[in-house]
C-alpha cells in the first residue's frame, strides 16, 4: 500500500471518489446500483481508512483496518453475486446484513489477535492478515463465477435497455477483471508477500484496476444523464412528437391517460405519447365516418376535428391503448417511425386546420 507512488494514488482516489459521489446520486433505486455503490464506497473508504490509522501512529492496526474495510466490500461483491444469481431482490438486505456481520466479526477477532489482549492469550501467532486476505480471495473467486454467469445469461436473454445491457456489460467485464487479479493475489500470498504490501506493480495495478472499476460502473450513468437531460433517443422523440401531441390531447381531451401514470423515464413517456396520440387519431377517424355527427358539431373542438386533413384522420392505427400492450417490440417500432414522419409534417397539417376552421 505505502508503496504505491503518490502521482498515481492520488488521481486514482479523486476520480473514484467523485464516481462514486456521483452514483449515489444518480444511481441508487435499484439493490444492483445500491450494492455496487456500497462495494466502491467501502474499497475507497478502506484506502482512506489505512492512511488515517498510519498518520495516527497505529501501523500495526492499518493492515487490518484496511481488510476489514475490504470485507465489508467484499460483502456487499457476494450479496450482488447471489441476488444476480438467484434473482431473489426480497431477501436481499437480510443476506447483506448476514455477509456484513460475519465480515465484522472475521475482522474483529483479527483486530483483537493482534492487541496487547492477542498477544497475552498468544493468538498473535497466526498471520491473521493473510488469513483474512485469503478467505477474500476465495470469496471473490466464488463472487467472480456467480456474476459472470448471470451477466451471460441475462446478455443473452431478454434484456430491455441500453442502461441495463450498460450495467451487465460492464458488470462482466469487471468480474473477469477480478477474476484475474484474485489469481495473481493468491499466488503472491503463497509466494510469502505480504497482503497488505504486494509488490510495486501490483499496489499500482490495484488502484488502476479499482479505477477501471469505477469507470466502467460510471458508463451507466451516462445514459442516465442523458435521459434526465433529454437527450437520450427516447427523450428527442419526445420532443419530436410534442407539438402533434398537444393539439391532438386538446382536440381529443378524452384520450389522456390518468396524470398518476406519468412517469420521469422518457421510454415510458414516450410510450404513454404514443399510445394517447394513436387514441386521438383513431378517435378521429371514428368521427370522420360519422358524418351526421359532424355536421351537427357545435363548439370550435368538434369543427377542428371535422376540418382534420384526411391524412391526419387516416393515420391512426390499426389498434389503440386497449390492446397496445399486446403489440409486439416489431410493430411499436412500425408504429413510431410512422408517427415521427407524421409529426415532420406537422406544422403544415395544423396549419391547414387552423384555417379551415378559421374560415368555416
Amino acid at each position: 500500500m505505502t508503496s504505491t507512488s503518490a502521482s498515481i494514488l492520488v488521481p486514482a482516489l479523486v476520480v473514484t471518489t467523485a464516481i462514486i459521489g456521483a452514483r449515489w446520486i444518480l444511481l441508487r433505486n435499484s439493490m444492483l446500483d445500491l450494492l455496487l455503490n456500497r462495494a466502491l464506497t467501502w474499497s475507497v473508504g478502506g484506502v482512506f481508512a489505512y492512511g488515517g490509522a498510519v498518520w495516527l501512529g497505529f501501523s500495526e492496526f492499518a493492515p487490518l483496518v484496511f481488510i476489514t474495510s475490504g470485507l465489508l466490500a467484499m460483502a456487499n461483491v457476494y450479496a450482488l453475486a447471489r441476488l444476480l444469481d438467484s434473482g431473489d431482490t426480497e431477501n436481499a438486505a437480510g443476506r447483506l446484513r448476514t455477509y456484513h456481520v460475519v465480515a465484522v466479526t472475521a475482522s474483529g477477532v483479527a483486530i483483537v489477535a493482534v492487541s496487547p489482549i492477542g498477544r497475552a492469550l498468544s493468538i498473535d501467532r497466526l498471520d491473521w492478515a493473510a488469513v483474512l486476505w485469503v478467505g477474500s480471495d476465495i470469496m471473490i473467486a466464488v463472487s467472480v463465477v456467480l456474476i459472470a454467469k448471470a451477466c451471460v445469461r441475462e446478455l443473452r436473454g431478454a434484456v430491455d435497455t441500453v442502461q441495463e445491457k450498460l450495467t451487465y456489460t460492464s458488470l462482466l467485464v469487471l468480474a473477469c477483471t477480478s477474476g484475474v487479479l484474485t489469481v495473481v493475489a493468491l499466488i503472491d500470498i503463497a509466494a510469502g508477500r505480504p497482503p497488505a504490501e504486494p509488490r510495486a506493480g501490483g499496489g499500482i495495478g490495484a488502484f488502476v484496476s479499482l479505477l477501471l472499476y469505477a469507470v466502467l460502473l460510471a458508463v451507466p450513468m451516462v445514459n442516465v444523464v442523458l435521459e434526465r437531460s433529454g437527450f437520450d433517443r427516447a427523450g428527442r422523440d419526445c420532443r419530436r412528437l410534442r407539438p402533434m401531441w398537444v393539439d391532438l390531447t386538446a382536440a381529443v381531451p378524452g384520450v389522456v391517460l390518468d396524470q398518476k401514470l406519468d412517469h420521469p423515464d422518457s421510454i415510458a413517456r414516450r410510450y404513454r405519447m404514443m399510445v394517447e396520440i394513436s387514441d386521438a387519431l383513431l378517435h378521429l377517424r371514428k368521427l370522420d365516418t360519422e358524418s351526421s355527427r359532424a355536421a351537427h358539431a357545435t363548439d370550435d373542438r368538434e369543427a377542428l376535428v371535422r376540418h382534420m386533413p384526411a391524412t391526419v384522420r387516416t393515420a391512426s392505427p390499426d389498434t389503440g391503448a386497449g390492446d397496445g400492450l399486446a403489440r409486439g417490440e416489431g410493430q411499436r417500432a412500425v408504429e413510431l417511425r410512422m408517427l415521427l414522419e407524421l409529426a415532420r409534417e406537422w406544422p403544415g397539417l395544423r396549419a391547414d386546420v387552423v384555417r379551415a376552421v378559421n374560415g368555416r
